[in-house]
């Protein structure tokens, strides 16, 4: 049978599968609610849609074709097209075809609806998404269900690196039989790969996009080039009683070969020890060299039992998820006082749920100086710390926790994007972009990574560059509410206010009793992009500031033209300690007119303001005499 003549398979089939099905860009685009662009970019081969949105196209093809179904897309040509209803010559001929007309097709069935959260571009704001609504879990289940497509095709393409000892840790199959013990599998393959990523003669792919191949039987040569490494961990955990079997393997991804392979039977009281083992002896048969390990930490069976459960739920990210994993850390350290990545975690849970509870934020502050106290490097905690001490603007922590994150030897993409808080609320901003720019390109499936790097070039004046990365977070995590706002506030700002009306609409569709002024904060970024000042004030008097910064209020009454209400929300951001009040100093949409106001420069000379200004001061100095040591 004919295929299509098209570099890339996926974008060969979705055009076919359009023209049998008589169905246009814009028909579809209006049924997924997507961009009619993003459409194009799936035809063009240029991206891949995400788990969720290929669930949906497969739905809207199979109202019209019934044996059509989602396994299609990798399955053999021939079988594709037979379900199509489509022979070698009409094949051919579609091919070479056009656009196929409008014609009015059946309705999808509804599809599950990604709960709406806003992105972290400020703690306290992400805090509350947290609480509201399960985010991650449907977004990231759905990108886990379908991933034949690149997992660093947003990275930009580059050949796998066979010259470098690197690795790609998979998620262990759990071969229990029991789907409740899927975490041990997932806990044991994370363990192993933050272990792997303390060598720092050893590269190790991202978590976010290695486990993006879970329940994929994908080739493993197109897994290695894909996550850029030359040789992929597998295995498999079954856990029977007391004793757990692990069977690890070690794969040159060039040749398709064993480099090692093993198999441990323990009872479950030595799981930290036969974890360890493996992962020193995948260094060994990567580096081909003795590598010392640390001494396993001595933690009760049951204790790293409910730990491993706890990770599991808190990766979710959900309502139900962060309720369980708090439970079972409450009960973990409860078992184990000493267990410093358990505290780490504790802590980084509250700080998201908290809100503006200063009960949960003070102990999640507990919780991360425990862990920090038991381990003094623990990256978790550092991260966790500053992103905690920026919203209590303690500029002191802030300055001593980020300097510590900086001094770590290992950088992943957590790393990077801890230190992006550290610079961007420092006043460094393209510090913070290439920060942003590099937890991205380690871990480019990770939603929040990519957004956090649309708004750094949104924060530095690259607008169009920022639109770009918000639209591939956008189909990294379809109707994220946040994301759709900030695409509303970036179209509208260049001008393109046909494309923000788009947002505009499709926010109204979505459900947000936590964040009622997000609509009202689009249609002022639309009024503002049309140079409608006088409209736009109107619509900030009427506009309710609840759960909307204050100092992100103040900015929109600055560009409005009202510099006496602006600085009315200012003076209460700084009362409020409101982090974004220092992102408005160095802001490129923050007007002139502003900066030069003596209103706001003598906010700039009150106590906790010149403190900040003080420790920026320090860091710029260090950063200016360590590139004049590097003779930059």
């Amino acid at each position: 049978m004919a295929s299509v003549d098209c570099s890339d398979d996926f974008a060969a089939r979705l055009t076919l599968a359009l023209q049998v099905c008589n169905l246009s860009r814009a028909q579809l685009s209006s049924q997924l609610g997507v961009h009619k662009s993003m459409i194009s970019r799936w035809l063009s081969g240029e991206m891949k849609p995400t788990g969720y949105n290929l669930a949906r196209i497969s739905a809207a093809i199979a109202g019209l074709k019934p044996s059509f179904n989602m396994s299609l897309w990798t399955a053999p040509r021939s079988d594709f097209e037979a379900a199509l209803g489509v022979s070698a010559a009409p094949a051919a001929q579609l091919a070479r075809g056009a656009e196929p007309s409008n014609i009015v097709i059946g309705t999808d069935p509804p599809a599950t609806a990604v709960p709406p959260v806003l992105p972290r571009r400020g703690r306290r704001l992400g805090y509350a998404a947290i609480g509201t609504a399960a985010v991650l879990v449907v977004a990231l289940t759905a990108a886990l269900l379908w991933r034949a497509i690149s997992p660093a095709q947003h990275a930009g393409p580059r050949p796998p690196d066979f010259d470098s000892p690197s690795v790609a840790v998979m998620p262990f199959v759990n071969m229990s039989g029991d789907p409740a013990k899927e975490y041990l599998g997932d806990g044991i393959s994370e363990e192993i790969l933050n272990d792997l990523a303390n060598m720092s003669d050893l590269r190790v792919a991202a978590r976010t996009s290695s486990f993006a191949f879970k329940g994929r039987h994908a080739d493993i040569r197109e897994i290695a080039k894909k996550l850029d490494v030359r040789t992929i961990l597998e295995g498999s955990v079954r856990e029977e009683g007391d004793r757990v079997r692990i069977v690890a393997q070690l794969i040159n991804a060039e040749t398709g070969f064993h480099i090692w392979s093993a198999r441990y039977d323990r009872k479950l009281d030595d799981i930290l020890a036969v974890q360890d083992k493996i992962a020193g002896a995948i260094v060994r048969a990567l580096s081909q060299k003795l590598v010392r390990r640390h001494q396993a930490p001595s933690i009760a069976p049951e204790a790293y039992r409910n730990y491993l459960q706890a990770q599991y739920f808190f990766r979710q990210r959900s309502v139900t998820g962060s309720h369980r994993a708090n439970e079972l850390l409450t009960k973990v350290l409860k078992q184990q006082p000493d267990f410093a990545a358990a505290y780490a975690m504790r802590g980084h849970l509250l700080m998201l749920t908290a809100g503006d509870d200063r009960a949960l934020l003070a102990e999640a502050q507990r919780m991360i100086a425990k862990a920090l106290q038991l381990e003094p490097d623990n990256q978790d905690a550092l991260d966790t710390e500053v992103e905690l001490s920026i919203g209590t603007w303690n500029w002191p922590a802030v300055n001593r926790a980020g300097r510590q994150l900086l001094a770590q030897p290992k950088r992943s993409a957590n790393f990077y994007n801890g230190i992006g808080f550290f610079y961007q609320y420092m006043g460094f901003p393209k510090l913070a972009l290439e920060a942003r720019r590099q937890a991205a390109e380690l871990d480019p499936l990770a939603f929040s990574y990519r957004n956090n790097l649309a708004m750094a070039k949104w924060h530095v004046g690259r607008l169009n560059e920022a639109i770009a990365t918000a639209l591939v977070a956008l189909d990294l995590q379809p109707n994220h509410l946040g994301e759709l706002y900030n695409l509303c506030q970036m179209t509208a700002a260049v001008g393109k206010i046909s494309e923000a009306g788009h947002y505009a609409k499709l926010i109204a569709a979505l459900p947000s009793p936590q964040f009622p002024w997000v609509p009202s904060a689009c249609d002022i970024e639309i009024a503002l992009g049309k140079h409608q000042n006088v409209h736009a004030r109107a619509l900030l008097d009427r506009m309710s500031s609840k759960g909307f910064g204050k100092a992100r209020f103040g900015l929109l009454y600055a560009r409005a033209g009202d510099l006496s209400k602006a600085m009315k929300s200012f003076s209460e951001a700084y009362d409020h300690r409101d982090q974004s009040l220092v992102w408005v100093l160095y802001d490129a949409g923050t007007p002139k007119s502003l900066l030069d106001d003596p209103r706001w420069q003598a906010l700039w000379r009150r106590p906790l303001l010149a403190e900040w200004q003080s420790y920026h001061n320090r860091i710029a100095a260090d950063l200016g005499a360590k590139r004049l040591r590097s003779g930059a």
